[in-house]
């Protein structure tokens, strides 16, 4: 008995343990709820419907953190637009050797292939598409965060391409990086945007940036080791 008496007081089990505040936000994990809760409400409401308030409570933040970091709905679309596209600001393309420049084009269409196809993104085109007409800074956002950078990310390969192989005939490297990225993605695109069906395997968006290399470049697709041409997948 007297041995419990004397015995000092277990303080960790007597004391509750102090919870404190939770950890602060980093500022990228902020925008990336605020643009995670602006995906849900844009596609749930429209872009006209939503309204700055309601993606605040579905973020779960303060109306005023918003708007410090987006203040307002165009800026907010825009940012939407370029998340999950850092490829697009790759490194340059550095080397005079035209068949490793050829690889890298090749790459570069087919990772932007992958992107434009993402279920995310045809949302995003659905969205412009639906609304445009009522709200045209969707477009004029959707053109220069989205396909002017595209086109920028093909056409530096172009460029590099045309120094490095003069009779590739690429006489207008914007309009060659249009054509090539029109044969790549534009009827899975379209595909994508009025159907719903399984992903594409990565495979066939290869055959076909193959085929648009040599419909586009025939010069280019000769001269590339086995003529450009590449088993089709099964």
């Amino acid at each position: 008995m007297s041995s419990l008496l004397n015995r000092a007081p277990d303080t960790h089990a007597s004391t509750p343990k102090r919870r404190g505040r939770p950890p602060a936000l980093s500022l990228d994990a902020r925008r990336r709820l605020i643009l995670e809760a602006a995906e849900e409400v844009f596609f749930a409401s429209g872009y006209g419907a939503a309204s700055m308030e309601e993606i605040a409570r579905v973020a779960g933040m303060s109306k005023k953190t918003v708007y410090g970091l987006y203040p307002d709905k165009r800026q907010m679309f825009g940012a939407l637009i370029t998340h999950g596209s850092a490829f697009l600001e790759s490194d340059a393309v550095t080397t005079d050797e035209p068949d490793e420049i050829v690889a890298e084009l090749r790459r570069r269409l087919l990772k932007l292939a992958e992107y434009a196809l993402l279920p995310r993104q045809i949302e995003i085109t659905r969205l412009v598409i639906s609304e445009a007409r009522h709200w045209p800074e969707l477009a004029d956002e959707f053109h220069a965060r989205g396909m002017t950078r595209g086109l920028s990310y093909i056409s530096e390969c172009l460029a590099r391409l045309k120094v490095a192989k003069p009779d590739a005939a690429i006489a207008n490297v914007t309009q060659t990086a249009t054509a090539l990225c029109g044969a790549v993605i534009g009827d899975f695109h379209l595909r994508a945007l009025f159907e719903k069906k399984r992903p594409l395997r990565r495979g066939k968006l290869m055959a076909q940036v193959d085929l648009a290399i040599r419909i586009v470049l025939p010069r280019v697709a000769d001269a590339a080791p086995g003529g450009g041409r590449h088993k089709r997948p099964a």
